[in-house]
This record gives C-alpha cells, structure tokens and sequence, in this order.
C-alpha cells in the first residue's frame, strides 16, 4: 500500500519543538524546505532516494519531522544532508543551514536512556496502524519498557475471523517509575463492533476501541512502579466481538531485538486453510521475506519461533494454496 509523503508524523529522537531561527520573511527552516520541496515539485519520498544515492541516510520520517518544525537537524549527518538538501533543491547555498538554531549542547547527562522510539521510526511508515491509533504518540509507545519475550496464542473461529489473542510480554524498564505498558492491537475487520480484555497478569486501567480506525488500544498496570532495569509480566486476553470478514494473516511489529517471538495460531476444524506460511518484514512498507510453509498439527495448529529475533515484522498469512509464495505486503492488520 502506498503511502502519502506528506502525512504528519510524530518528534523523532533527534529534538522536539526546537526554537528555530528565522529569516527575514518570517520562514523558519521548515517552511523554508517545505516551500522548496514544492517548488521544486519533489515528494518526501524522492528526496530521501537523492540522498541515498549521495550516501547520506535520513529516514522519510525524519524528514517530514524537520519540515514541520517538529524537529530539526542537529547531528554531523543531518547538517551535511542540509548541504546536499540545498543542492539538490537548486537552492542558493546557506539558504537552509542559516535558519538552523543554534545546536542543544549534548553529553552524557542528555543521552536517552533507551532506543525505542528511535527504533519505531524505523520500522513504521507514515500512516502505519499505530500511528493512526496514537497519532504523535505513536513513536513514544512503550518508550520506557524495554520487550525481553512476547508470546501469543490467536484463536480463529468457523467462519475463519480471528475471535481471540492471549499475549504475554515480559518487559524491562528503562528508567524509574515506569507503571504501565501499552498495548495495540489493528483488526482487519472495519466493522468489528467491540471488543473485550481480560487482564490475567496486571490491571486494566483504560481501554480505548476506535472503531474508526480499526483498532484497540489499551493500558495495563503493573499494580506498582518499576525501578529501572527491573521487569515485570503482562498477560491478557483479548476478545473480538461477532465479525464477518475473514482474516488472511496476523503479524506483530517488534522495534528491537527480543529474547524471544513466539506466535501460536490455531485454526478452526471446520475453517482450514489450504496453505500456511510465516513471514518476517523490515518495515511496515516492505515485502514479506523469509517466506517458509507451515503444516498444521493434531490441534490444526501452526507456530513460528524465530531463533534469531531481529527487529521487524514477524507475522503468519494463510489462504489459497497459491497464495503460499506470494511476495505482496499483507492487508494492515497487526499487534504492537
């Protein structure tokens, strides 16, 4: 599915709502770019390739992020893309690297104390589920938890609709006082009309169905705070009211590396796919890889455990059996 450049896009790590300088006619460095990527006709998207193709990796997101001033370039490759941004743009040099303000001072002290969100900006694309569920929040999911092991169970019923997921995480936090953790979950089906949790591990502290964009989104207490580098255990079933459209695949979106991945799917005997294969993508954007068939077993069952856990997208699709080696993006329908 392809993907406006345009859309808005949540602070990446790099700064949030920096003061910007500005020039005479009142631009600051984001409107000024925006103004020249418009003139210039040039998409997001086709700006991030002509930097590449200079050896320069500045992410769509962030990109987008300095072109509304939610962010601004300060790192030794971020200002040598703003020189190369100049260039390609027909722009008078300076015209961009006078408007920057001046740099925050960095050290120890202001360095993050985890890689989360910056690991989501790679792994999501603009309009992905979660950015739609949370909007700016979406790069802050869980920032301060840190996922050691995911397990889930997806239960679909006899009309082949995914009914049911029990999830259990283990989590570490990443600094003091951390109570909760997030969770997400994109139903395939728009017209779903509610949905259940039932917290086995933990203390449901709101639940938030947006029918509108297909998705649940709900917290879970720990019952107390985290001290950092401490971890706790969440687990809970969630539970999808009557659907009519069957679902094709289930995947899940982790940012960074985990212990360990295990998705466990069971299917309904008298709802049987005729093909089923695990999966794992880079990115939201990306094509399926790592494509292998899966056989069910005596409970018409299917698993994938992954023995080496990089971040990505790790996901099962089942279907016709000519659909096994298909190498086109799944429907969005996922859980963070």
């Amino acid at each position: 599915m392809n993907q406006r450049d345009d859309r808005p896009e949540p602070d990446p790590p790099e700064r949030t709502r920096p003061e910007e300088a500005r020039r005479a006619d009142g631009a600051t460095f984001g409107e000024a770019l925006h103004r020249a990527l418009k003139g210039r006709g040039l998409s997001l998207q086709r700006l991030h390739h002509h930097l590449g193709e200079r050896g320069i990796s500045v992410s769509p997101v962030t990109l987008s992020h300095w072109q509304r001033g939610r962010s601004q370039p300060e790192r030794r490759q971020s200002l040598r893309a703003v020189a190369e941004i100049e260039v390609i743009l027909h722009l008078v040099p300076g015209t961009l690297q006078t408007l920057l303000a001046h740099r925050r001072p960095r050290g120890r002290a202001l360095a993050p104390t985890n890689r989360v969100p910056e690991a989501l900006s790679r792994v999501l694309s603009p309009g992905a589920p979660l950015e739609r569920a949370l909007g700016a929040d979406a790069y802050r999911f869980n920032e301060n938890l840190l996922t050691l092991s995911v397990s889930e169970t997806v239960h679909l019923d006899d009309h082949g609709c995914i009914e049911r997921y029990t999830v259990s995480h283990v989590v570490r936090a990443t600094r003091d006082d951390v109570r909760h953790l997030t969770a997400h979950h994109n139903l395939d089906d728009p017209g779903t009309p509610s949905v259940q949790v039932t917290v086995n591990c933990g203390r449901l502290e709101a639940l938030y169905f947006r029918q509108e964009v297909s998705s649940a989104v709900f917290d879970i207490g720990f019952g107390r705070a985290l001290r950092r580098g401490e971890t706790a255990i969440i687990d809970y079933t969630l539970d999808i009211g009557p659907r009519w459209k069957p679902s094709n695949h289930h995947e899940r979106t982790l940012p960074v590396p985990v212990r360990q991945y295990l998705l466990h799917i069971f299917f309904h005997p008298r709802h049987l796919p005729s093909a089923v294969h695990g999966y794992y993508r880079h990115n939201s954007e990306a094509e399926r890889e790592e494509i292998r068939p899966l056989g069910p077993d005596a409970s018409h069952s299917v698993h994938i455990l992954p023995a080496k856990c990089q971040a990505g997208i790790y996901g099962i699709a089942w279907g016709r059996q000519e659909d096994a080696g298909s190498h086109e993006r799944p429907p969005q329908h996922s859980a963070d």
